[in-house]
C-alpha cells in the first residue's frame, strides 16, 4: 500500500463516515418507529433489534454479524485503501428506495422493510460518497449484515415443513434399523407390541418441535457457511455450493440430535432423556449442542471435498484400475 493512496484515504474518510453514522443513529437508533410485543411505546429500530438478539434464541447469531463484517473489512484493508475513491451521484436512487422502505415499513410497522433499508442505505452511502468500485471490493461483508436481520415470519414459514421432513426421515431410519416406530403428524412414537402388551408409544415418544426440526440451526449455519466459504475456498462456485449445503448441514445435525434423543428414551427413559417441557433435562440440553458439532463436522467434509483435485483423483483411480493385480503365491 503505498503512502499516496493512504493519505488520499485518510483525508477522504472522516467527513463521510461521521455524516452516515449521524444518518443511522437518527433514523435507527433514535426516531420511535415500532411497537414490541405488549408495549404501547414505539422504540427504535436499533432497540428491537437488541431485544431480537438478546431474547430470541433463533436469531442470537444476529449480534455476531456487525463486529465480523467490521473485521473482514480490516482484513481485507489494504485492497480497500489501494482502490480509487470518488464519489458516484448516480446512487440518488438508492436513497428514494429507502426512504420509500423506511416510511412504508414505519406507517405499517412491517419490521422487514425497515431492515432492508439499512442494508440498501449503507450500500447508497459508500457508493454516493466513495464510489462503485469500492463498494464492489467490499460487497461481501456488506452483504453478509443480512444476517443480522431478524426475520420472524420467516421461520414460521419453513419450520412446519422441516418438522414433518424431520418426523419422516427419523421414522423411516428407524424402521431400517429395526426399530419400530410410527409417524403421528410430526411426532415419531414407538410402535405397539401386542405380543408383549406394549402400547404405543411407551417405549419412546418424541413430538419434532420448532427446534428439533433445524430452524434454529439454520440461520445460524447458512451465516457460518457463507464466512467459512468466503475465507478459505478460492472459486465462487465452491462458495456458493457451500453456502446452499446450510440446509442439508442443518437437516443432518437435527437427525443425530433426534437419534440421541431416541436412543436415550429407551436406554435411560423420557426424564433422563428428554425432561420437563418447562425444563429440558441435561441430557435434552447437551444433544442440542451436537446438532451444531455435527453439521460443522459436515461442512468441513463438505470443503475439504470441493478442494480436493478431482482431476487427479480420477487419474489416480484409473492407473489403479488398469494395474494388473500381483498374482499370489
Amino acid at each position: 500500500m503505498s503512502s499516496t493512496s493512504t493519505a488520499k484515504w485518510y483525508s477522504s474518510w472522516p467527513l463521510p463516515l461521521i455524516s452516515s453514522l449521524l444518518l443511522l443513529i437518527v433514523m435507527y437508533g433514535l426516531v420511535p418507529y415500532t411497537f414490541r410485543y405488549n408495549v404501547q411505546e414505539p422504540i427504535s429500530i436499533f432497540h428491537m433489534l437488541y431485544l431480537f438478539w438478546t431474547g430470541m434464541p433463533d436469531w442470537e447469531h444476529g449480534l455476531l454479524v456487525v463486529p465480523i463484517s467490521l473485521g473482514l473489512l480490516y482484513w481485507k484493508r489494504e485492497k480497500y485503501f489501494n482502490t480509487p475513491v470518488a464519489g458516484d451521484s448516480r446512487a440518488w436512487p438508492l436513497f428514494l428506495v429507502v426512504f420509500l422502505f423506511y416510511y412504508v415499513g414505519y406507517k405499517g410497522d412491517i419490521k422487514p422493510l425497515a431492515f432492508a433499508s439499512i442494508q440498501i442505505l449503507i450500500a447508497a452511502l459508500v457508493i454516493w460518497f466513495y464510489g462503485w468500485p469500492l463498494f464492489k471490493s467490499a460487497l461481501f461483508p456488506w452483504a453478509f449484515l443480512a444476517f443480522a436481520w431478524p426475520m420472524p415470519g420467516l421461520d414460521g414459514v419453513i419450520a412446519f415443513p422441516l418438522r414433518e421432513f424431520m418426523s419422516a426421515v427419523t421414522n423411516l431410519f428407524l424402521n431400517l434399523i429395526g426399530i419400530p416406530a410410527l409417524r403421528v403428524g410430526t411426532a415419531v412414537v414407538s410402535a405397539p407390541d401386542f405380543a408383549l402388551g406394549i402400547p404405543q408409544g411407551q417405549r419412546f415418544a418424541l413430538d419434532v418441535a420448532d427446534p428439533c426440526s433445524g430452524i434454529r440451526s439454520l440461520f445460524a449455519l447458512m451465516m457460518v457457511t457463507a464466512l467459512y466459504g468466503y475465507v478459505t475456498l478460492p472459486k465462487t462456485w465452491q462458495k456458493i455450493t457451500l453456502f446452499l449445503c446450510a440446509m442439508p448441514l442443518a437437516v443432518f445435525g437435527n437427525f443425530i440430535r433426534m437419534l440421541m434423543l431416541t436412543f436415550g428414551t429407551i436406554i435411560l427413559g423420557s426424564d433422563i432423556a428428554i425432561g420437563p417441557a418447562d425444563k429440558p433435562s441435561a441430557y435434552h440440553e447437551a444433544a442440542g449442542f451436537v446438532v451444531f458439532g455435527a453439521a460443522l463436522a459436515g461442512m468441513l467434509v463438505i470443503d475439504w471435498l470441493l478442494q480436493l483435485n478431482w482431476t487427479r483423483v480420477l487419474a489416480d483411480l484409473k492407473q489403479w484400475a488398469a494395474t494388473p493385480a500381483e498374482p499370489r503365491k
